[in-house]
């Protein structure tokens, strides 16, 4: 049987973030946590003067999780790239890929897919050769 092309695709994690930023979903909630910030007025709450006498507040929605904002901020201190393959990442990639220099952060966040983040001194294109020097010259279809 024909051995597959093993292949790895790149993409920058900021973009990735950016898309989240921009999704539909997240602009309905901040224009939302905008309005309450301004004390937008509702039509309920003008019109029922009991209501305004309760002390109810809504909580307020803050729409970034806390693990986004440690990625927006892992992305200034690293040069934080998303790797895409066609092949199983297994416990004996994730070790190879341990070992290679410039990899600071190393997460494996599916089976076909895995983060790293590229040490300052490091250049990306470097590691990335790298990467695919080690990964594509060893027999990695090869299962556990």
């Amino acid at each position: 049987m024909a051995k597959k092309k093993l292949k790895i695709g790149w993409q920058k994690y900021e973009d990735l973030l950016e898309k989240q930023m921009s999704s539909p979903l997240l602009k309905m909630m901040t224009d939302k946590l905008s309005e309450e910030l301004m004390g937008g007025e509702d039509e309920e709450e003008t019109s029922n003067v009991e209501e305004e006498s309760e002390e109810y507040h809504q909580p307020l929605i803050f729409p970034f999780s806390a693990q986004f904002l440690e990625d927006v901020t892992m992305t200034a201190n690293f040069e934080c790239w998303m790797a895409h393959t066609n092949f199983d990442l297994t416990n004996k990639i994730k070790e190879m890929l341990d070992r290679i220099d410039g990899i600071e952060i190393l997460k494996i966040c599916s089976r076909y897919r895995f983060f790293v983040g590229i040490g300052k001194m490091f250049n990306f294109a470097d590691v990335r050769q790298n990467i695919e020097k080690v990964l594509f010259k060893e027999n990695i279809d090869d299962k556990e």
